[in-house]
């Protein structure tokens, strides 16, 4: 195993600037890791200034502009990945912690072969509940598949460290091995090519809200019809946070050529979220990942919470509808077709 296996940082990208810019240079300042290789591809975007602010990121070493589906780009971004390591990301999650935990993180997946997938952003406090301190009564007949798949070799979480101590929680049972979509996660690119290209299991799918078109789902199956014991895992304290612009707490997310809910460049400059050194955070002494709304700090605005103050999450707003191009607002197009 070398010092510094090489990581490939992939990023996908789709008509949404603002996210993209905080996005790319986020992750190059917080990531502190002396062997990376940088990575674009882009579903031919046509927002106004995308094309020429990556043309201007002179450090990438691969920009692709090429229209295709989520999971050929996700395939080909494997396909180009010359790192023993591929982070695939999308645009809409920025970092928020500078340091050298990518080191450490490395070195963690590199020691424990049962690591598949590192997530890296934060989780919402009911997820981490639900993942970590499962209630049987509820998941009872998943413990028992889990139990008939792998037996003697069942998954169960436990926190990882690196020789310096720095530490990662697994999910055992509760979740895939792998993360189904590929984003966004750091994955040893072995493993991608093991599992098999992502694969549009629904290409004439009508729904907005998956944009694999059923390739998540498909490659979670996969996983499990392996019987390949490998268990997903997150840092104690995440490094980074999904973009939520939306008050309904959903992203706003681009299919064809419109762009669905509140859309914005971040309030106070770059990034939408402070940015924190990985020296100024402490692992919890719970041992569980620290939740998304305790930890991350939005700069000029704020964080949809519920009324547990846990971060809102929705997963498509409809009802704040623009043309990605143009940026103008428009009907939804469902409404538009229905009333000719």
């Amino acid at each position: 195993m070398t010092a510094f296996p090489k990581v490939t940082i992939g990023i996908i990208s789709w008509n949404r600037l603002h996210y993209l810019r905080a996005t790319l240079e986020s992750a190059r300042l917080c990531i502190r890791y002396p062997n990376l290789e940088w990575i674009v591809i882009d579903n031919e975007s046509d927002e106004p200034g995308l094309r020429e602010f990556l043309d201007g990121c002179g450090w990438i070493d691969h920009v692709v502009y090429r229209r295709q589906t989520h999971a050929a780009a996700m395939n080909q971004l494997v396909d180009m990945a010359s790192g023993d390591l591929v982070l695939v990301w999308p645009e809409d999650v920025q970092f928020t912690v500078r340091g050298e935990w990518m080191q450490e993180v490395v070195e963690i997946m590199q020691a424990n072969e049962l690591v598949g997938s590192m997530c890296l952003d934060y989780m919402r406090r009911s997820t981490i509940r639900e993942v970590f301190e499962p209630a049987l009564s509820r998941y009872w007949r998943q413990w028992l598949e889990e139990l008939r798949r792998y037996g003697h070799r069942f998954r169960r979480s436990r926190v990882l460290r690196s020789r310096s101590g720095y530490p990662v929680r697994t999910f055992g049972w509760r979740k895939p091995g792998v993360c189904g979509s590929g984003i966004p996660s750091l994955t040893r690119t072995e493993v991608w090519r093991r599992l098999g290209p992502w694969v549009a299991a629904r290409p004439d799918d009508p729904s907005l809200v998956d944009s694999s078109l059923g390739a998540e789902e498909d490659m979670v199956l996969r996983f499990y019809r392996a019987r390949w014991p490998l268990q997903g895992a997150i840092p104690l304290v995440p490094v980074a946070a999904d973009i939520i612009t939306d008050p309904t707490g959903c992203k706003a997310k681009v299919r064809g050529r419109y762009r669905y809910g509140v859309y914005m460049p971040p309030p106070d400059g770059t990034f939408y979220y402070r940015i924190r050194e990985a020296h100024e955070l402490r692992a919890p002494a719970d041992e569980l990942p620290v939740d998304f709304t305790t930890a991350v700090e939005p700069l000029g605005f704020r964080l949809p919470l519920d009324a547990n103050g846990d971060r809102r999450k929705f997963a498509f707003n409809d009802s704040v509808v623009h043309d990605a191009r143009t940026g103008e607002r428009v009907e939804h197009p469902l409404t538009v077709e229905a009333k000719r």
